[in-house]
């Protein structure tokens, strides 16, 4: 009994409602883990995700709507980069992806499934997305590497990419 009840706080602690994917309070986590002084970063790739026009999805089409396209991006992100990295829901409308290596070729397949599954909404669906591999020239800390990711999702939203 005392083993379910734990498991059931885990999940209420580090798993998003909405979703199912982990949540903030995990990721925090894992950021933690991966600045301790002895944490292998070498390989560490973070992937940053905004759902585009969020707001406009949610006043036009409403909240149900809004809903059903976060989950439709988690959705997404799990079938393609979530098979080789860890998933998690950090804000209202934004991801983030935490591998352990390079997973470019899952990203793109992201790219591919949600331009596909956007051309069949009636709402606009569409994503902006920074990423990058931890490089020792750039980063001293994973808080550096994900600077530089959300830097370069901010410009794929404002290229409109």
């Amino acid at each position: 009994m005392r083993n379910k009840e734990t498991e059931k706080l885990f999940r209420l602690a580090y798993t998003d409602a909405m979703t199912g994917l982990y949540n903030r309070n995990a990721y925090e986590e894992k950021l933690e883990k991966l600045n301790r002084a002895n944490a292998r970063l070498d390989d560490i790739m973070i992937v940053i995700v905004d759902i585009n026009r969020m707001k406009l999805i949610n006043d036009t089409y409403g909240h149900r709507t809004g809903d059903e396209t976060i989950k439709t991006v988690a959705e997404c992100l799990c079938k393609t980069v979530g098979t080789k990295a860890d998933v998690y829901r950090i804000g209202g409308d934004e991801f983030a992806c935490i591998a352990e290596k390079d997973i470019t070729s899952n990203i793109s397949e992201f790219k591919d499934l949600i331009r596909f599954i956007g051309e069949e909404k009636i709402y606009p669906l569409s994503v902006s997305i920074g990423y990058s591999k931890f490089d020792t020239k750039k980063d001293t800390t994973i808080d550096d590497l994900i600077r530089r990711c959300d830097k370069k999702m901010y410009d794929a939203k404002k290229e409109g990419l």
